[in-house]
């Protein structure tokens, strides 16, 4: 998978096959200090019209905690089609550390730098 560095942030694509059946291609931040999955605005959670699991407290970097709904996901990683929990926030996109378990990432950190996400042989 391909991505890019722009506005000081690490930006990969994301393929998500929802319920009904389309694809659609958002971009995440990748974020190194998230320790789940994946998290997207509710509007586009409700958007993309995905299934509630439950809520779920989330420790945030300045050590509050918040309690915030998941949901289940399709999305394709590593080219192959991966049930994934994401979790429901306010601002940008992320895409943390759980999901890039098993990954390989090299990143040239420059604007509009490269960045090539492989899987752990």
């Amino acid at each position: 998978m391909i991505g890019r560095v722009a506005d000081d942030h690490v930006l990969l694509e994301v393929g998500f096959l929802l319920p009904d059946g389309r694809a659609v291609i958002h971009e995440m931040v990748v974020d190194t200090g998230y320790v789940g999955t994946l998290t997207l605005p509710a509007a586009t959670i409700q958007s993309f019209s995905l299934t509630y699991l439950r809520r779920s407290s989330a420790k945030l970097a300045d050590g509050s905690t918040v309690v915030r709904g998941v949901f289940l996901a399709t999305i394709m990683w590593h080219g192959r089609q991966q049930r994934t929990e994401v979790m429901s926030r306010d601002d940008r996109p992320l895409l943390g550390m759980l999901l890039l378990d098993g990954s390989r990432m090299m990143v040239d950190f420059t604007h509009g730098g490269a960045m090539e996400l492989t899987e752990s042989p």
